[in-house]
Order: structure tokens, then C-alpha cells, then sequence
């Protein structure tokens, strides 16, 4: 093979690597960019979720049906997956090491959290379906098994209240750490990024706080 046509052909692979390399690197730079110029209406809107979620798992829960307290998870463990998604995505556009740390470790919490409603959640099924299903299963076992049944519901209507008492606790032990967390994040913004976290979580306070269908 001809050695100066063997040269050219490398010469030209590896200009084409370097343009795509530097074509990705303009990408991943410009949704960096993009990512940053977001970050106050992010933490607006992840701050109004969270906010929700307090509100929702008040100590007023078990005032509600079961099928009313399981909307009400369900729509927290939609909002913590908003808090989360905003948390990773404003980690990534951080170059602060305490910030990073900090958005780390509420990530942490966000997913024990997340974890503990979902728990919740399921307890809220089981009772559902113990309701549903009592009647057929006594009319095929017997009174016998009534009792059981009966005991079993206890149970887990004990251990959804245990869980959503232990949730306002976190809620309570974590909120002024959580508020510095906030009131630190704020104070880097420049007025033009202050005003658009005030507006962020104004307008998605409207939007989660309004009931749902």
C-alpha cells in the first residue's frame, strides 16, 4: 500500500474523531449551560414539591378512607420523584464542593423518604384488599378465620400509622437543616435568578397545591 496514501487515510480519521469529540464536548458543555440557567426555577419548583408532600403527610391523614390516604401517597411518591429529578439535575451543573455534598446527602434523604411513603402505600393496598376480600374468604373458610383476619388488619392499620408518625418526625427533625440548605442555595443567586426561584415556586405552589381528580 502505497505509504502516503496509508498517512492521508489517517490523517483524515483522525480529524473526523476530533471533531466529533469536540462536537460532543460543545454538547455536553451547552446542556451544562442550559442546566446552570436553570437551577433557581429548578430548586423553585423542587422546594413547592416538597413542601406538598409535608403538607399531605400531616398528622390529619387518618381522617381520610383508605382509598383516599393511598391517593395521597401516591401523589407524594409522584412529588418526591419530582424532588429527586430536579435534585440529580441540579447536582450536576454544581462545582461547589459543599454544594455538592449537601444536593448528595438531601438526595440520600429524598430516596429514604420516597422509600418509607411507598411503604406506606403498600400497607394502604394490603387493608384495601383485606376489605375486599373478607366476605368471599369467610363464606369459603368459615368463621374460623375471621379472627385471623381481623388481627391481621390490626396489624397493618398499626403499622401505617407507625410509619406516617415516623415520617412527620423526620419532617420535624430535618426542617431547619433543610431551611439552611435553602436559605444557603439562595443567597449564591443573582437577582435576575433570585426572582426566578420566587416566581418558580410561586406558580408551582399553585399547581401543586391544587386538588386532584
Amino acid at each position: 500500500m502505497n505509504p502516503t496514501f496509508h498517512k492521508n487515510v489517517l490523517t483524515k480519521v483522525k480529524n473526523t474523531i476530533n471533531k466529533v469529540t469536540q462536537i460532543q464536548s460543545g454538547k455536553m458543555s451547552q446542556a451544562d449551560y442550559l442546566v446552570k440557567m436553570n437551577i433557581a426555577p429548578l430548586m423553585g419548583r423542587r422546594d413547592a414539591a416538597y413542601d406538598r408532600v409535608e403538607t399531605l403527610l400531616a398528622d390529619k391523614l387518618f381522617t381520610y378512607s383508605d382509598v383516599d390516604r393511598k391517593k395521597i401517597y401516591t401523589q407524594s411518591v409522584r412529588l418526591l420523584n419530582t424532588v429527586l429529578k430536579d435534585s440529580q439535575d441540579i447536582l450536576i451543573a454544581l462545582d461547589n464542593e459543599k454544594r455538592i455534598e449537601q444536593e448528595k446527602s438531601f438526595i440520600c434523604f429524598l430516596q429514604l423518604l420516597r422509600s418509607i411513603v411507598e411503604a406506606a402505600e403498600n400497607l394502604v393496598d394490603y387493608e384495601l384488599s383485606l376489605y375486599n376480600t373478607e366476605s368471599t374468604v369467610n363464606k369459603f373458610l368459615g368463621s374460623v378465620v375471621e379472627g385471623q383476619l381481623r388481627e391481621t388488619d390490626d396489624i397493618i392499620s398499626d403499622s401505617e400509622m407507625t410509619i406516617v408518625q415516623s415520617v412527620n418526625e423526620l419532617f420535624e427533625i430535618t426542617r431547619e437543616q433543610l431551611n439552611k440548605l435553602r436559605e444557603y442555595s439562595r443567597r449564591s443567586f443573582t437577582r435576575y435568578n433570585a426572582a426566578k426561584y420566587k416566581k418558580s415556586f410561586a406558580e408551582y405552589k399553585k399547581i401543586f397545591d391544587a386538588p386532584e381528580n
